[in-house]
């Protein structure tokens, strides 16, 4: 009698032992694919960031636009961008599954109370979006103009009344501001954090650099 108890007690302890230990493998095995998943997320951002930081800085002694005609050098914002995208590899930004990944560029010259945002004609400055299908992307970057079919153009952060108040009492000053927009897709696509985590996970960042090219003359024409 006494044995067939000891037994009984001993297979329900290994009984559960093992249901304790399933459900801490369990807990365990979520939490390394969370600290994994966010691990990409962060190199990602990363990433993103040193492609918004490079890019504004690869171009802040450049030459925007025409001071006498104030018509804006297209090439100067593919050119911030082309550079954002190739220090940002291997992140690549495309608009495939409506992701709406973007880069938006502005330039500002501002005086005093006065700032004017280019390009002109611009509200929200220029955007990949708008341009991907020019043929410097393809020869430069290879970007598959298929992925940006759908693509519609992202918002600017800031408005112009947001950099005047970031400029303060300086004065005449040219401002450059590159913003990037990447939706990163989640690599492990578990059902569990697709549940309370939105995927593709929208990374956005920006950077803002002093252009000197920018800076409104004495007599500046609009």
């Amino acid at each position: 009698m006494s044995k067939r108890f000891f037994y009984r007690s001993r297979t329900r302890k290994h009984g559960q032992s093992f249901v304790e230990l399933a459900l801490v493998l369990l807990i365990l095995a979520l939490m390394l694919a969370g600290v994994v998943e966010f691990g990409y997320l962060l190199n990602s951002y990363l990433k993103v960031q040193d492609g918004a930081r490079e890019g504004a800085r690869f171009m802040n002694s450049s030459v925007a636009f025409d001071n006498t005609t104030g018509v804006s050098y297209e090439d100067f914002y593919t050119k911030t961008a082309i550079e954002t995208m190739r220090v940002m590899s291997p992140v690549v930004l495309n608009d495939k599954g409506y992701r709406g990944d973007d880069i938006i560029i502005s330039v500002f010259s501002v005086a005093g109370s006065s700032i004017v945002r280019w390009p002109d004609g611009y509200v929200n400055g220029w955007s990949l979006c708008d341009h991907n299908s020019e043929p410097i992307f393809q020869v430069d970057l290879d970007l598959d103009t298929d992925n940006w079919s759908s693509c519609t153009p992202r918002l600017s952060h800031f408005t112009t009344d947001q950099i005047l108040a970031l400029s303060g009492v300086a004065p005449a000053s040219g401002i450059l501001l590159v913003e990037v927009y990447y939706n990163y897709p989640q690599i492990l696509k578990l059902p569990v954090f697709e549940q309370v985590i939105p995927d593709p996970i929208l990374v956005y960042t920006y950077s803002v650099m002093p252009l000197s090219s920018a800076e409104p003359t004495a007599t500046p024409s609009h």
